[in-house]
């Protein structure tokens, strides 16, 4: 055996070299003599005494190791492992015959490292933490014993926090930048795994654990590649090189892909049974700390704020994709406070819907406003004497005639949607009480030919003007003239004539009527003959006083609890006679839910006013007419809440709504717009202002400050009732 062998074993077993046998072996070897049978017995001399040397190494005093005790194996435990057909088969293989010293080197050390290794394992016990394999070479005394302190184990209380380290995204690194947390925001930076680049998007939502159990809720804020090598790919050369290649020339493992997070809260828990509760980030993790899929729902809801319970919107997304979850059902259902835990009702604060023309917008409003109309759905009246609490009274204002359909079941829905909706609280199918209150226009016909819900008739009696004067006063009446216009109709209503509008406007022709106003100095001529101008319209004849039943006649049949009243206004040619309708209801609903003496069926009811095309009853042009239709809806958004009036807005101008009215919506879904003026008007943060333009179909962010966090959801991709 050459030198370096023997080197090799006393390194092994912490004896002295000895260089004279092994000396004479090597010689042998290098020059062979011509009695092949002698070299054989020197070689076979040569296996016995490694055996020999091994096996009393292996059970002798010297083995017990330097730094810490363990229990030692039996001699019996030893032999069998050191005279294993392995070793035997290794030292009489043809390797050590041949004239290739290496060979024979490498070997009796890979033998002598595996009967080792057995050895290891036959014994377990505390090893030394400098040999990470726990290896016996670590076991080293005397002379031959290794220069190495012993250090104590690194911290890996962080690696300890999660069981799911196979799902980590990546880790918090600092080799980018500092980890940092002020009262104003964060520096956190995180290093993304090549194999789980792929499906980090922006807005992903990510936990970081802490030691302790507590966890960094955070959405990424921020994505970017660096270059892992001082490579320069900003060359002629390199460019043509990578866009001549014919696979793809791009090795994820050349780039550094970074996520920057934005900390959202810290989730934990005052005791281990206690309930998942959330505050403000106050601290940040270890660095090397992995990133982590959310996979729990309970803490993406606690994380975002979202109750548990509500109204149904739609289900959690990122980037159009929803989010899903370890839990059953997987997705995350976006409910809407409904109760009185934290105040009133959100409902009651007011709700907007808004979107561009075939975004979705009517498909949304009916499956929310379903939601709303449930048995179990009830709201409490501050002045009821009993303080009883009822189902709401839905009133939608329909430009297009398509809610009335809620009286109809969705024939499409398969038992698959059903069991999913009944899985997550979303209320589907037809809502009996519905109603389609139909106004009587001379020379129009409501055909009602898509659905089946009852048809009421009424017309609007003249006599609603008495305390509306702006229902016939026109855009761009000046504000001397509205003045004069309550004279007239104060006067008129004092007479003992019918309190119609034809014999109103017979009574301001009058040249008489027109000679004692005048002459009086009541009101100038001017004024006076622009008052007339403006309220003779041919289209006033045609709405007020009809052949059938005044709407005030009627009111009891409107406002019932968990009913729903529709009111089509698509059969009316002109857009004028339109708003008159709807600005009638609106004030009928508005007058008798402010005034301390109302009706008591409009009162004494929760009211949801659904109102379609909002922005073109509650714009903010100019003049006197406008001026007072939006002072009289911005007190009803204001005393909404003690009200029992919810205010449900759909539209595709949310700029042209009045301020004093916007400013009381706590509720914006928004679906895709593409106007940077009504985009702006909605004041949510920059970085979803900049992906309204790209939302999809059904696809909406939802800023509602008093009930989550700002969000993505998708809405149902069926509809609960029918539409079409």
């Amino acid at each position: 055996m050459k030198y370096e062998d023997a080197d090799i074993l006393a390194f092994i077993s912490n004896k002295s070299k000895q260089t004279s046998a092994p000396e004479k072996d090597a010689g042998s070897y290098e020059n062979p003599g011509p009695n092949e049978s002698s070299g054989n017995k020197a070689k076979d001399l040569e296996k016995k005494d490694l055996e020999k040397d091994l096996l009393t190494e292996a059970s002798g005093p010297d083995l017990l190791p330097a730094f810490e005790e363990f229990p030692v194996p039996s001699s019996e435990a030893l032999t069998d492992a050191l005279s294993s057909e392995t070793l035997t088969d290794a030292l009489s293989s043809e390797a050590l015959m041949e004239d290739n010293p290496q060979n024979s080197l490498n070997i009796v050390s890979n033998t002598v490292s595996q009967a080792l290794s057995s050895l290891s394992r036959a014994a377990p016990g505390p090893v030394s933490s400098f040999f990470p394999d726990g290896s016996s070479f670590s076991r080293l005394s005397g002379k031959d014993e290794l220069p190495f302190e012993v250090f104590d184990e690194y911290d890996i209380e962080a690696s300890r926090v999660t069981p799911s380290l196979d799902e980590a995204f990546g880790i918090v690194t600092t080799g980018i930048e500092p980890l940092e947390i002020t009262h104003s925001g964060a520096t956190i930076t995180g290093y993304i795994a090549s194999a789980r680049r792929s499906e980090i998007r922006l807005g992903t939502y990510v936990v970081v654990p802490y030691e302790g159990g507590e966890k960094l809720f955070a959405r990424v804020g921020k994505l970017q590649y660096r270059q892992e090598f001082a490579v320069d790919d900003a060359t002629e050369i390199h460019s043509r090189r990578m866009l001549n290649a014919r696979a793809s020339p791009i090795n994820e493992a050349d780039y550094k892909f970074l996520a920057c997070l934005d900390p959202l809260c810290i989730l934990y828990r005052k005791k281990a049974d206690s309930a998942l509760t959330r505050r403000m980030a106050d601290r940040i993790p270890r660095p090397n700390t992995p990133i982590l899929p959310v996979t729990d729902r309970l803490e993406v809801q606690t994380g975002l704020n979202i109750p548990e319970e509500g109204v149904f919107l739609g289900h959690l997304s990122v980037g159009g994709e929803l989010v899903k979850t370890h839990s059953e059902p997987e997705t995350v259902a976006y409910y809407l406070r409904n109760d009185y835990s934290m105040g009133d009702p959100l409902i009651f604060r007011h709700m907007l819907i808004c979107g561009s023309t075939g975004t979705g917008k009517t498909f949304l409003s009916k499956n929310i406003l379903r939601q709303f109309m449930t048995e179990s759905n009830r709201y409490r009246l501050r002045n009821s004497p009993d303080k009883a609490r009822k189902n709401p009274c839905l009133v939608i204002m329909d430009p297009q005639d398509e809610y009335s359909q809620i009286f109809e079941d969705n024939e499409t829905l398969t038992e698959e949607d059903k069991f999913r909706f009944e899985s997550e609280d979303v209320t589907y199918g037809r809502v009996q009480p519905t109603k389609a209150f139909v106004s009587k226009v001379e020379g129009q016909k409501y055909p009602g030919d898509k659905s089946r819900a009852e048809q009421i008739e009424f017309t609007i009696p003249f006599s609603l003007v008495k305390h509306n004067s702006w229902l016939i006063s026109a855009a761009g009446m000046s504000e001397l003239q509205y003045i004069g216009l309550e004279v007239l109709l104060g006067d008129f209503f004092k007479s003992s004539v019918p309190h119609t509008y034809l014999n109103f406007i017979n009574h301001i022709e009058n040249e008489g009527t027109r000679s004692y106003y005048v002459d009086s100095g009541k009101l100038h001529e001017s004024s006076y003959d622009g008052i007339v101008r403006r309220v003779n319209s041919r289209f006033f004849p045609k709405v007020f006083d009809q052949d059938a039943t005044p709407i005030t006649e009627i009111v009891d049949k409107i406002f019932k609890a968990g009913q729903i009243s529709v009111f089509p206004t698509e059969y009316i040619s002109s857009p004028r006679i339109r708003d008159l309708i709807v600005l009638t209801i609106m004030s009928l609903i508005v007058d008798n839910k402010l005034n301390t003496t109302g009706i008591d069926a409009i009162k004494e009811t929760p009211i949801i006013l659904a109102l379609d095309e909002a922005h073109r009853y509650l714009s903010s042009a100019n003049g006197e007419h406008a001026r007072l239709i939006i002072s009289r809806f911005a007190d009803a958004a204001r005393q909404g809440r003690k009200e029992a009036l919810g205010l449900f807005l759909i539209t595709q101008d949310p700029q042209d709504i009045d301020d004093t009215v916007f400013k009381q919506v706590n509720t914006k879904l928004i679906l895709n717009l593409n106007n940077d003026a009504a985009i702006s008007s909605l004041k949510v943060p920059k970085e979803y202002e900049r992906r309204i333009p790209y939302l999809k179909k059904g696809q909406m962010i939802i800023h509602s400050p008093d009930n989550s966090d700002i969000v993505e959801i998708l809405g149902l991709s069926n509809c609960v009732v029918r539409h079409r």
